[in-house]
C-alpha cells in the first residue's frame, strides 16, 4: 500500500496513464471527485496530482480550480521531441567534451544498473513502465544537470511540458508484452553506449546517439 506521501504521485501517474491512453479524450473536464470513484481513491490525493499533471502539460486550468485534458496533436509531440534530441545531443557533447567527474560516473552508474535490475525483473507491464520511466528520467535530468547549461536545461523543460515527450512518459498503450520489452532492451543499450561515449570522451558519437535515442519513444508512440 502507498504511504500519504506518495498516493498523490501514484493518483498522478494512473491519471497520466488514463490521458495518454485516450481513456480521457483531449478537452474532457476533470473533477477530483469523479477521479478519486474511478481510481478508488481520496479525494486530497486526486486534488495534490491535478497541478502536477498540468505542469506537465497533460491538464489545462479551467474557471477557478477546475481542470480539462489538454489539447494537442501527434505533430506537436513528435516536433517536441525531435527538439528534445537535439538539445540533449548538444548537452551529451559538452559532457563528453570535458569529462565526466567520478561522482558524475557513479551517478550514470547507478541509473545503469538500475535499468539493467528492471528488464531482469519480471515486472508486469505497466509496473515496468513506470519503473523504467522514472530511471529514465533521472538518467536524462543527470545529462543536463552534468551539461551545466541552464539555458538547455530550460528549452529541454519547455519540450517535455508538450504531452508523451518528458523522458518518463511511455506510451505503448496496446502493445505485447515481448514488444515493450525488446523496446527498453534497445534503449537501455543505448543508454550503456552514451554513458561509454562520454567516458571516451567521443564527443560526436554521444550526439548522435542522444539525437537517435529519443526516436525509441517515438516508435512507441505511433503504435
Amino acid at each position: 500500500m502507498a504511504t500519504p506521501q506518495k498516493q498523490h504521485v501514484l493518483a498522478a501517474v494512473e491519471i497520466r496513464q488514463l490521458i495518454l491512453r485516450g481513456e480521457l479524450a483531449a478537452g474532457t473536464r476533470v473533477t477530483e471527485a469523479g477521479l478519486a470513484e474511478s481510481l478508488g481513491l481520496s479525494r486530497t490525493p486526486v486534488r495534490q496530482a491535478l497541478p502536477m499533471l498540468a505542469e506537465q502539460g497533460y491538464l489545462t486550468p479551467v474557471g477557478k480550480r477546475g481542470y480539462a485534458v489538454k489539447t494537442f496533436t501527434a505533430e506537436e509531440s513528435f516536433t517536441a521531441l525531435e527538439v528534445r534530441a537535439l538539445l540533449e545531443g548538444y548537452a551529451a557533447r559538452l559532457c563528453a567534451v570535458k569529462g565526466l567527474s567520478p561522482t558524475a560516473l557513479m551517478a550514470f552508474q547507478a541509473c545503469l544498473d538500475e535499468g539493467d535490475a528492471l528488464l531482469r525483473s519480471g515486472l508486469a507491464d505497466e509496473a515496468l513502465e513506470h519503473a523504467y520511466g522514472e530511471m529514465n528520467q533521472r538518467f536524462h535530468d543527470l545529462l543536463l544537470e552534468v551539461a551545466g547549461e541552464p539555458l538547455v536545461e530550460e528549452l529541454v523543460a519547455r519540450c517535455s511540458a508538450v504531452p508523451f515527450v518528458a523522458p518518463r512518459t511511455l506510451a505503448f498503450k496496446n502493445a505485447s508484452t515481448a514488444f515493450i520489452r525488446d523496446d527498453l532492451v534497445f534503449a537501455h543499450r543505448q543508454h550503456h553506449g552514451i554513458v561509454e561515449a562520454m567516458v571516451r570522451g567521443e564527443a560526436l558519437r554521444v550526439e548522435m546517439l542522444l539525437r537517435e535515442h529519443p526516436m525509441v519513444q517515438r516508435h512507441s508512440m505511433t503504435l
